[in-house]
C-alpha cells in the first residue's frame, strides 16, 4: 500500500485496482455535472484557428479542422463539448466509468452529435499508436495508480506531428483537500482498505456542519453547505486517489514520456480567476532582468513557487520530443504576434439550453460570437485591426509598449480560445523569427545581470 504526505495514495495497490475504484466512484458520483447549456458556432474553423493561434501557429495548420481527436478520460460531457467545438473532426471519448459514458452518450444523441464515438476503456490498457492529431486529457492521469505510465500511453497515441492538452493538479492548490481526503479515508476505514464512499460522504457533511476549531480548516470548508451537491463534495473532498504536481515535476514526467512542454493553456478556470499568466512582474530592474532572462519553464516554476495557491492551474500544451518541430518560446510567439496582420474574428453561436427535465433544447435564434465584451485594455487594438496593418504598427499608433508583458497580455486577451477576438490573416514581411536563437539571447541577458548586487524587491501578482 503506497503512502504519501503530499498525495492521496492510501488506496493504491495496482493500476487495475485503482481503475476498479475509479469506475465505482464515478459511477456513484458522475463528473462533471450537467452544464446549463452547450454551445456551437456556425464557423466550423473558428475554434481550431484559435487553438492554433494559442500554440503560436498563425497559419492555422497545426491542428486542422478535420483532426482526429482523443478525449482521454471524457467523463460525462467533455467529449460532447469537444465534438461541438470541432464539428468537422472525428472525436473518440474514452472513460473507465460506464455511468459517465451512458450520460455522455445520451447527451450527444439529444444534441444530434454525429462525430463522436465513445469507448469504455482504461487509459492504462489502451494500445493506440500514433492515431491522434490532438489528445485532450484534463484532470485524469493524476487519479491513476501510476500517472507517468498512463501519460506514456497517451504519448504513444499521439501522432508525431500532434499536440496534447494536459491538465494535472497544481500541488499548491490541493494541500488542504489532500489532507482532508486522507483524514476522511483514515477516519472511516480505520486501516486503509477500500473505503465506503457513502459513509465518507455522511461524515464529511457532519464535519462541514461542525468543523473543528482550526481557522484554516474552517475557512476551507466554509465554501460548502448542506445544499452542496454530492458530486461536487465527492470530487473535491473524497477523491479515491490523487497526485499533484508543480511545473517542474510535470516537465520531468513529460520528458520521461517522450514529451516536451510547449505553452500554457489559458483555461476557463484561470480566465475567471484572472490567474492565467505564468509571468511575474518585478518592479526592481535587477530582479526583472534576472527573471526575464530565464527560459520559459524556469520562469514558470519560479512563479509556481512564489505564488503558491495563487499560481495558475498546471494546464499546458505538449508535443512529442521527436516531432521534428522546434518549440517556440513565449517571447518568440509574442514577437511573431507583433509581426502578424489580424482582422476581427466573428461567428454566430447557437445554444442548447437545459430544460427542467434534464434534456437540452436548441434556441430558435443565434447570437453574435464572441458574446463577452473584450477587456478594456485591448478594445482599441481590436478597433484598429483592419486586416491590412501589422500589429507592431498598431501598437506604435496607439502608444503601446512592446515589452514582453504588454505584448503577451494582449496576445492572450485577443487571439486565444479564451479570448477569441482577432484572427491572423497573414504575416508582415518584417522579420523571420525562425532564425533567432532565443536561448543565446537569454544567456546574454543573464550574463548582463548576474554580476549586479541584488536588493530588496516588491513582487506583484500577474494580471
Amino acid at each position: 500500500m503506497a503512502k504519501s504526505d503530499e498525495n492521496n495514495l492510501l488506496l493504491v495497490e495496482s493500476p487495475d485496482s485503482v481503475d476498479k475504484i475509479n469506475a465505482g466512484f464515478y459511477g456513484r458520483f458522475p463528473y462533471p455535472w450537467s452544464p446549463a447549456k452547450f454551445e456551437c458556432l456556425s464557423d466550423h474553423r473558428f475554434n481550431s484557428d484559435m487553438l492554433n493561434q494559442e500554440l503560436g501557429d498563425w497559419g492555422h495548420g497545426l491542428v486542422k479542422p478535420d483532426a482526429r481527436i482523443w478525449v482521454a478520460g471524457c467523463g460525462t460531457n467533455q467529449a460532447v463539448f469537444t465534438a461541438l467545438r470541432f464539428p468537422d473532426a472525428t472525436i473518440v471519448g474514452s472513460d473507465v466509468s460506464s455511468t459517465s459514458l451512458e450520460i455522455c452518450g445520451a447527451t450527444a444523441r439529444g444534441l444530434g452529435i454525429k462525430n463522436l464515438e465513445l469507448r469504455q476503456e482504461s487509459l492504462n490498457h489502451v494500445s493506440y499508436r500514433e492515431q491522434f492529431d490532438y489528445v485532450l486529457c484534463t484532470g485524469v492521469i493524476h487519479h491513476n495508480a501510476d500517472p507517468r505510465a498512463t501519460l506514456e500511453r497517451l504519448s504513444a497515441a499521439l501522432k508525431p506531428s500532434g499536440v496534447m492538452e494536459l491538465m494535472v493538479y497544481n500541488r499548491f492548490h490541493w494541500v488542504i483537500p489532500v489532507a482532508f481526503q486522507q483524514a476522511m479515508r483514515m477516519l472511516c476505514s480505520g486501516h486503509g482498505e477500500v473505503s465506503d464512499f457513502e459513509g465518507e460522504l455522511e461524515v464529511t457533511r457532519r464535519i462541514i456542519k461542525d468543523a473543528p476549531e482550526s481557522l484554516l480548516l474552517r475557512t476551507f470548508l466554509s465554501r460548502y453547505d448542506s445544499e452542496s451537491s454530492e458530486s461536487m463534495l465527492a470530487d473535491e473532498l473524497l477523491q479515491p486517489v490523487m497526485y499533484s504536481y508543480t511545473v517542474d515535476s510535470l516537465r520531468d514526467m513529460a520528458e520521461s514520456c517522450n514529451l516536451e512542454v510547449l505553452l500554457p493553456c489559458l483555461n476557463q478556470f484561470d480566465r475567471v480567476a484572472h490567474t492565467y499568466s505564468w509571468n511575474l512582474k518585478f518592479k526592481d530592474e535587477v530582479a526583472r532582468g534576472l527573471y526575464e532572462s530565464l527560459p520559459d519553464e524556469r520562469r514558470w516554476q519560479i512563479a509556481n513557487l512564489l505564488l503558491l495557491e495563487n499560481s495558475p492551474m498546471i494546464w499546458f500544451y505538449l508535443q512529442r520530443a521527436d516531432s521534428g518541430r522546434v518549440r517556440k518560446s513565449e517571447r518568440q510567439v509574442c514577437e511573431e504576434f507583433l509581426d502578424m496582420i489580424f482582422a476581427p474574428a466573428s461567428s454566430t453561436q447557437s445554444n442548447f439550453i437545459r430544460t427542467e427535465h434534464g434534456s437540452y433544447e436548441r434556441t430558435p435564434s443565434t447570437v453574435p460570437f464572441p458574446v463577452a465584451p473584450p477587456h478594456a485594455s485591448v478594445r482599441a487594438i481590436i478597433t484598429a485591426a483592419d486586416g491590412r496593418t501589422p500589429m507592431r504598427e498598431i501598437f506604435a499608433r496607439l502608444g503601446l509598449g512592446t515589452d514582453f508583458h504588454t505584448v503577451n497580455g494582449a496576445r492572450l486577451r485577443l487571439t486565444t480560445p479564451g479570448f477569441p477576438y482577432l484572427r491572423a490573416v497573414c504575416a508582415a514581411s518584417a522579420s523571420d523569427l525562425s532564425s533567432v536563437d532565443t536561448r543565446q539571447l537569454a544567456d546574454d541577458k543573464f550574463k548582463k545581470f548576474k554580476g549586479v548586487k541584488p536588493k530588496a524587491v516588491r513582487l506583484v501578482e500577474p494580471d
